[in-house]
């Protein structure tokens, strides 16, 4: 049987779109590492509060988009942080809803670098509209085929590590633990796997560049993100970015106050999906509430006292 999407029939032609599915696909992916890893939290001390919007392929009928939200916190008390993501993702006549908490343990290796390793539970909701599908031969499908409007729940889970310091933060995690991709449906999303590396470079009192790399992968599928981004005085970024066998583009953000950043990203697929489409556009809020200084402990020895 052979399912026809109004926009899934080109979609599945690109990289992109097999991932768009399943898991968010974002340019500001340096930004919100802690919607792809649930350690993220545990190897800070500020409070992060983020919004994304994402409309892909602009001109392209019923293209994917992705709303999200998300949130996370170093927490001293309890030796590490929390996290919240919640995300809408359409697809033609697919949504996608995902809400997941998440709680990291960090351990601090050195005066200059934290490992964490984060836990993620969550709930992902599929809606299908299975009345507006289109068969290549309606009167005859098997008894896989959606013919009414079907929305069903599924818990997963999520785990992570991230090691943080020497201006380095490298980063691993797997989503959908327990979901293989040969028995994965449009209510089953398959497991996915996540790295990324970034750096961060004060090249003088007025610059700063930052690179870093993403990279994802559903078994024997996988895609490359690159994202360089300087920053002038502190408050205005510019930056590229280069997604495998997809798409090129650039972003441009300010800092509107010292703990508020807002940025804009465009990127134009080269694919077989060019003729199609106009390409995606992406803006962000970003806001950082500065968190309780840790505090160190110090020993009293005999041989400093007087």
């Amino acid at each position: 049987m052979k399912k026809i999407f109004t926009a899934a029939a080109i979609t599945i032609l690109s990289y992109q779109g097999l991932f768009a599915q399943n898991e968010p696909v974002v340019a500001h992916f340096a930004y919100h590492t802690n919607v792809f890893n649930p350690a993220v939290s545990g190897n800070t001390r500020d409070i992060y509060i983020g919004a994304l919007y994402r409309q892909q392929w602009v001109g392209f009928k019923e293209a994917p988009s992705t709303f999200l939200v998300n949130a996370y916190a170093g927490i001293t008390k309890i030796k590490g942080g929390v996290g919240l993501v919640i995300s809408n993702d359409m697809l033609g006549k697919q949504r996608f809803t995902t809400a997941k908490i998440s709680y990291a343990y960090s351990q601090r290796l050195n005066d200059r670098s934290r490992l964490s390793i984060g836990l993620g539970i969550g709930l992902f909701n599929s809606f299908v509209k299975g009345t507006e599908l289109i068969y290549q031969d309606h009167y005859n499908v098997d008894q896989s085929a959606l013919l009414t409007n079907t929305n069903k729940f599924k818990a997963f889970l999520s785990a992570g590590i991230e090691f943080s310091g020497y201006n380095t933060t490298i980063g691993f995690s797997v989503s959908n633990l327990d979901q293989g991709l040969k028995s994965a449906t449009p209510f089953k999303v398959p497991r996915h796997y996540f790295a990324y590396a970034k750096y961060n470079w004060d090249i003088n009192t007025k610059f700063n560049l930052t690179p870093a790399v993403f990279v994802r992968s559903i078994d024997f599928i996988a895609q490359a993100e690159v994202n360089l981004a300087l920053t002038w005085n502190k408050r205005i970024v510019v930056g590229l970015l280069y997604r495998s066998n997809d798409a090129a583009g650039a972003m441009l953000g300010v800092h509107i106050t010292k703990h508020l950043l807002a940025s804009y990203a465009y990127d134009f697929n080269f694919g077989k999906l060019s003729p199609y489409q106009t390409g995606s556009h992406e803006v962000q809020l970003i806001y950082r509430i500065n968190g309780m200084k840790e505090k160190r402990t110090f020993y009293k020895s005999p041989r400093y006292l007087n």
